[in-house]
Order: C-alpha cells, then sequence, then structure tokens
C-alpha cells in the first residue's frame, strides 16, 4: 500500500501562522510514503513567498511532488507573467515542473496547468498529455497511476463548473494514459468523488492546508492509501482548532474498472 499525503493550496502569503507547525506535526505522526502538492505554494508568486513555500516544505524530510498552480505565476508583473511565467518556481522551489515519484505499489506524475494568458483557469498543453502517456506506459506494470495536477476537469465540490479549458478533452487525455487516480486543488474544497465520464478514473480533491483563503469552515489535508484496486481517504481537517483532526473516512473500490464508494468499511476489511 502506498501513504501519500495530500496537500495543496498552501498561498505562502497569505497563511494561518499556527497552522504550519499544526501540519509537520501531523506528518510526523502519520509517517507517509512522500508529501504530494498540487499547486498554489504562493499568493501571488513573490520571491521571498516561494522561499518560505521551499523552506517550509523542506522541514517534511520525506519525499515530495509539487507541481505549480495559477497562483505561482505573477498576475500584476506583466512582462515576468508573459515572458517567464514559472521562472521564479522554477528557481525557488523546483526546476520540474511535471516531475516524476515512483514509489513501491505507485507511480506519481506531476502535470503542470497554471495557464499565463488567463487569471485563474487551467489547461492542459499537448505536450503535457504527451507526456503523461508516455510517462505511464514506461511504468512498469501492476503500480497505480497517478495524476497530479491543480485544475481538475470535474465540477467542484459545490456542484461549479471545472474550472480548465477544454475539461472534457483533459478526461479523454487522462483516460488515453490509463491514469488511475487523480490528486488536485485549486477550489479550497474537499471533494472526493468517482467520476463516471472519466472511464474508470477517481478524482480526490483537498482544499487549502494553511492558507486563511477558505471557502469551507476549515483547512484540511488527506491521506490516502492505494494500493491495486482499494483506496482509502482519511481527510483531516482544522473545525476551527489550532491542530489537524481526523475527519470521517471514505473508501473506495475498483469492480470491472470502475471506481466505487464502499459505502460499509467492512466491504474492503473482508476482501
Amino acid at each position: 500500500m502506498t501513504r501519500l499525503l495530500h496537500i495543496s493550496d498552501l498561498h505562502f502569503g497569505a497563511v494561518n501562522d499556527r497552522l504550519p507547525e499544526a501540519l509537520l506535526a501531523l506528518a510526523r505522526a502519520l509517517k507517509p510514503d512522500a508529501v504530494i502538492v498540487s499547486g498554489d505554494l504562493t499568493q501571488r508568486a513573490r520571491p521571498g513567498q516561494f522561499r518560505a513555500a521551499a523552506a517550509f516544505l523542506d522541514r517534511f524530510g520525506l519525499p515530495l511532488l509539487t507541481v505549480p498552480g495559477n497562483h505561482d505565476i505573477p498576475l500584476y508583473n506583466l512582462p515576468v507573467r508573459i515572458l517567464s511565467p514559472l521562472g521564479r518556481y522554477r528557481a525557488l522551489v523546483s526546476d520540474d515542473t511535471e516531475p516524476v515519484l515512483t514509489l513501491p505499489g505507485a507511480v506519481l506524475a506531476g502535470v503542470n496547468t497554471a495557464n499565463p494568458m488567463v487569471w485563474k483557469a487551467g489547461r492542459l498543453r499537448a505536450a503535457s498529455a504527451r507526456r503523461l502517456k508516455m510517462g505511464f506506459a514506461a511504468a512498469a506494470p501492476g503500480l497505480l497511476r497517478i495524476a497530479v495536477m491543480h485544475h481538475a476537469p470535474v465540477p467542484a465540490a459545490d456542484g461549479g463548473p471545472p474550472d480548465i479549458a477544454d475539461p472534457a478533452g483533459v478526461l479523454g487525455a487522462l483516460v488515453a494514459a490509463r491514469t488511475d487516480i487523480v490528486l488536485s486543488g485549486h477550489t479550497h474544497m474537499p471533494h472526493f468523488a468517482a467520476a463516471e465520464t472519466a472511464a474508470g478514473i477517481l478524482f480526490l480533491q483537498v482544499g487549502t492546508a494553511i492558507s486563511t483563503r477558505l471557502k469551507t469552515r476549515w483547512n484540511d489535508v488527506s491521506l490516502v492509501t492505494a494500493g491495486g484496486d482499494r483506496v482509502t481517504v482519511q481527510p483531516y481537517l482544522t473545525r476551527g482548532a489550532n491542530r489537524f483532526e481526523p475527519g470521517p473516512v471514505q473508501q473506495f473500490r475498483r469492480r470491472d474498472g470502475s471506481w466505487e464508494l464502499a459505502d460499509d468499511p467492512g466491504d474492503l476489511a473482508a476482501q
């Protein structure tokens, strides 16, 4: 089984100062195999914000996979936004905006959906789709194939439309790459759903881990435990406190190529 601490939307520059230490303490207690960050490390893509984000992520002391989000592109500095939209991210966080991480039981591939030509929405570039397909094709048989992207091609938890160009085309590209699971953020709302139109892909979204930019009443992260045709999602929510507390567990299983919610935890335990 692969254990992933999925966090997103850190927004350094707009951080609740009481939560970074709480999140680090949670990671020490959970001991995941890796920390997965699905974008928006900063609030305004300023050098000091990237430095703070990078220093914070280093403190986990764990394998790490990060991808940029729309906030990791400068908003007001138009020359930089157009000519080098992710230059600061590359210089101060990671030169690789679409990294690959192989763990026992899973291969994770980052997908950069940040789009400098618009303010907020994302896009999947053809080159990124090809890279994802080739990377998953080269992975060993039997590994779960997990894509990590900031913008998801499925609705948000409140039913809002996908905030990415051509969501149907993005779904098709994910299917063509034989993606099993997608981890994403952006909406600041946790959302766990099996998208029927995605031909067997499980989409897992988290909200904002430590920022003050809340759309629900709490910050949240998730521990995703995945192996074969089984996935357990354990959310951790602040619920107004200065620590992350466990929320209701959701378990999914895949039957005949489609993921479904296992309403009874015993259904999986018995298998």
